[in-house]
Order: C-alpha cells, then structure tokens, then sequence
C-alpha cells in the first residue's frame, strides 16, 4: 500500500509553474513539474511530444474508465507594461496589482 498523498498549496504550485520559463517549443520545467506532481498523486504520466513541441498526457484509473488532467497553457510576455516579471512568481496585494 503506497502512502497517502498529500495535495500541493496551490499558491506555491502556482509560483512554481510561472516561474518555469516555458515558451513554446522550451517547456521550461513545468512538464517535468507536473509529472513529478501528478504521479506522487496516483496519475499515470507519459510525455508525448509532437513536432517539437512538448505534450505531458496524465492519466488517473484504469482504462476505459480513468480521469485525464488537461492541459498547460503558456502566454508569452510579449512588451505589456509589467510591473514585476511576468516569469518570476512575485506575490503582490490588490486588484491588477501585476500590472503597471
């Protein structure tokens, strides 16, 4: 019997994604992130990479009646008036506060 599992604070699960650089095709570490995450949860993971871009597909229960997680999506910085960097995590208070 494995041990129990114990979920992730989701602000610092949250931290940890934004603070892996992943632009399309580099997935940063958020892949190897969530599959470490995922399979201490109990999820099947296999990376399915396809034309250079990188896939985690992670499944929870047997076949023909598991769970599939969903999916990762990466925004590009692109030149908005940041006030912190947008790949870095930084915790501020109030509404919009990320934003200049």
């Amino acid at each position: 019997m494995s041990a129990p599992h114990t979920p992730a604070d989701p602000v610092e699960l949250t931290a940890a994604l934004i603070r892996c650089a992943s632009v399309t095709p580099d997935e940063g570490g958020a892949l190897v992130l969530l599959a470490d995450l995922l399979t201490k949860a109990g999820f099947v993971c296999t990376r399915c990479d396809r034309n250079g871009i990188a896939n985690l597909h992670a499944r929870w229960g047997q076949l023909g009646n598991g769970r599939v997680f969903g999916f990762t999506l990466m925004a590009t910085p692109m030149s908005y008036p940041w006030a912190t960097a947008p790949i870095g995590s930084t915790t501020l208070s109030g509404p919009k506060s990320s934003m200049v």
